[in-house]
């Protein structure tokens, strides 16, 4: 597809346009203004005030196609239409841009543009702005105040082609010693911090793709997106993403889950993620699954910056892909706080959480109540004592289910507002505990009533929780295109060794084959897991909404088990989506030792699992394997010392003693952020 290089070009001959349409100008700006008498004179209206209004304000660099893009998609909506420069600017000013920015210079140009702009107010128009009005807050202050903002993120390098054969040469910022690549550059942290919808647009889009594109953004915005429970049969009752935050469990005693359509992108939107670093790709994941009426996209900027582009994650990349052998590679999900892949999503949904909590100004206390197999605990707490001061965490854990490292590291946790309780029981008796406490009226009542408190949850029935996991699967497959392991569009298989399927859930949110289900007791507690949450919303996306998950789960509840018609669409689904396979602890561990001894790569008991089953499935495919290694090694201490055939004395008894130890087996890897004193 050839570049478009017919963007705007009335903006850049505007002597032309003036002559032709000088009239109908000046009596569109007149008509805006008097429109304008009805409304309001309060600046600062209440988001339904805004709405109301229905204008659409078109944001992006110059030549990013604003001007051509607004006639189709004004048409397509039934709406008018309005360019900042032609409509508005030129006619108030009655001379072309160019002169009068070349008249007055960049500083004065931008308070008088913004001047003239504080007086139109348009009525249920799409407007395409200038390049430079994000420059200036007031304006984009004034645009927000009177509808929606959508950011036209074009490729940079169809915006410069087009640029060059427009032969433009007379834009703010533009001077000898500036190129216009680096007035690009300068310009996109304006528009990144003032819109409300991103359209990624592809390489070499045209501007009927465009107008698609950005018509389907604000068809979906408009149509509220929300979240419902797996058992609301009627999908009446409908939640914001606030809400289930803090909520976790909805109240019927289902999941959350997106009551739309997922977001979807193509391969060439895919491709311009390639070179982000993982904290852009998270931002523009996260922010097509939230609505920017839950969750403004600049505060969610601000905690995808703050947990991904700092110290927070040993590796630079956050989740490395790692190529191990034969067509398998390695995804990194260990490099947080705590050493297990559990740091990738709760550090960010601790900061969500805390801001849930503010934004609904309730005077309970949050009390978080977690059941663990070992990793989820210590990450809860880690990250709810940093990021969310206003909440309490009681993590269960089965007090003869985990190792002794995952142990030592939740007992000893020092913060007054965690604690850890040891249960007679394994890990389905804490889940369902607390799942019994959640549905339980009376007891939320005491709880509120009594103590302040009001009850939630950070697993991974909370979808907060949830969503982050999709991002290191799309980053991962980012991260092998990006390395030249595969081609954008090419299938890989996701094997990730999973218990209460919120991972494996995600990588199926990113749109991979997936493959592995375990259910046996074995060194890797993390997958010693019969009930898994997240099964219910699988089957809820699989069976398309139709399936009765609550009668499939209460007969789960029942009689440990339930059956689907191996002739139904549901069954025929699964099988296209999932290969399962298991292997036994001591083949797990046999696993370990083979991998080290031919790679020098040490992996804990959960990746072997994952690796032994990636071994089985992949024989003689061709198709490229992720792995997700989803703990450090040296949280399995015990396990990996007797693989080895390694004595342990008694002063290795320990858990850092023994972590010490196990540690000395390998060089690779070492980079992780010790966690807390134990």
């Amino acid at each position: 597809m050839a570049p478009c290089t017919g963007f705007s070009i009335a903006r850049f001959f505007p002597a032309i346009t003036r002559k032709l349409y000088k009239h109908q100008h000046r009596q569109f700006y007149q008509r805006c203004r008097i429109a304008s008498m009805h409304m309001s004179e309060n600046l600062d209206s209440t988001l339904e005030k805004i709405k109301s209004s229905n204008n659409i304000f078109l944001m992006g660099c110059p030549g990013a196609g604003k001007s051509s893009v607004v006639k189709p998609l004004a048409q397509r909506l039934g709406m008018e239409m309005a360019d900042i420069d032609d409509d508005v600017l030129e006619p108030y000013w009655n001379m072309p841009v160019s002169k009068k920015l070349a008249e007055v210079g960049d500083k004065t140009f931008l308070e008088l543009e913004a001047q003239v702009f504080l007086e139109f107010k348009p009525v249920t128009t799409v407007v395409a702005l200038t390049g430079s009005q994000p420059m200036n807050n007031d304006a984009m202050a004034h645009a927000k105040r009177l509808g929606v903002i959508i950011y036209l993120d074009v490729y940079e390098n169809d915006i410069l082609n087009r640029l060059s054969a427009m032969k433009v040469n007379r834009i703010v910022g533009f001077n000898e010693d500036a190129n216009m690549e680096d007035i690009l550059h300068y310009r996109r942290q304006f528009y990144e911090k003032h819109y409300d919808i991103r359209v990624i647009c592809e390489p070499n889009d045209t501007v009927s793709s465009i107008a698609e594109k950005v018509y389907k953004a604000y068809t979906n915005f408009q149509a509220k997106s929300g979240y419902i429970s797996t058992r609301d049969k009627s999908f009446s009752k409908i939640s914001n993403f606030l809400n289930i935050a803090i909520q976790g469990l909805a109240p019927d005693g289902g999941l959350f889950v997106a009551k739309y359509a997922h977001p979807y992108m193509n391969h060439s939107q895919w491709q311009r993620l390639v070179d982000l670093p993982y904290n852009e790709c998270a931002l523009r994941i996260l922010e097509q699954w939230v609505s920017t009426d839950d969750l403004h996209q600049t505060k969610l900027r601000s905690f995808v910056d703050e947990t991904y582009a700092g110290d927070e994650f040993a590796s630079k990349d956050v989740s490395p892909v790692i190529e191990l052998e034969r067509n398998q590679y390695l995804l990194e999900l260990f490099h947080g706080p705590t050493g297990s892949f559990k740091d990738m999503a709760l550090q960010l949904t601790a900061k969500i959480f805390n801001y849930a909590s503010k934004m609904e100004r309730n005077a309970l206390k949050s009390l978080v109540l977690v059941a663990t197999s070992g990793d989820t605990g210590g990450a809860v707490m880690n990250a709810f004592s940093r990021h969310s001061d206003n909440t309490d965490v009681i993590v269960l854990f089965p007090e003869d289910g985990i190792s002794s490292i995952q142990k030592a590291q939740l007992t000893s946790f020092d913060h007054p507002n965690c604690k850890a309780l040891g249960i007679k029981g394994d890990f389905d008796f804490c889940q369902s505990a607390i799942k019994s406490i959640f549905e339980n009226k009376e007891l939320e009542s005491l709880y509120a009533d009594k103590f302040g408190y009001r009850l939630s949850s950070a697993n991974s029935i909370n979808f907060a929780r949830l969503l982050p996991q999709i991002v290191y699967h799309a980053f991962s497959y980012l991260l092998m295109v990006k390395h030249r392991h595969i081609p954008m569009g090419q299938l890989i298989d996701v094997c990730v060794p999973t218990g209460n399927f919120g991972n494996i859930l995600g990588a199926y949110y990113a749109k991979y084959n997936i493959s592995n289900r375990v259910l046996h007791k074995t060194a890797s507690p993390a997958i010693d897991i019969l009930k898994s949450s997240n099964l219910e919303r699988y089957i809820f996306e699989a069976g398309k909404k139709r399936i009765s998950t609550a009668n499939l789960f209460n007969e789960l509840e029942k009689h440990k088990k339930f059956e689907i018609d191996c002739k139904s669409e549901l069954f025929q689904t699964i099988q296209q989506d999932f290969l399962t396979g298991w292997c036994s602890s001591d083949e797990s561990l046999h696993t370990i030792k083979d991998v080290f001894r031919r790679t020098g790569y040490l992996m804990d008991p959960h990746t072997g699992v994952a690796k032994n089953v990636a071994d089985q499935l992949s024989l003689g495919s061709e198709v490229p394997v992720v792995i997700a290694a989803t703990a450090h090694f040296s949280k399995f201490s015990e396990a990996i010392l007797d693989t080895f055939d390694i004595q342990k004395s008694s002063a290795t008894s320990k858990p850092h003693d023994l972590m010490a130890k196990a540690l000395t087996l390998s060089d690779f890897p070492k980079n992780i952020i010790v966690w807390h004193k134990m």
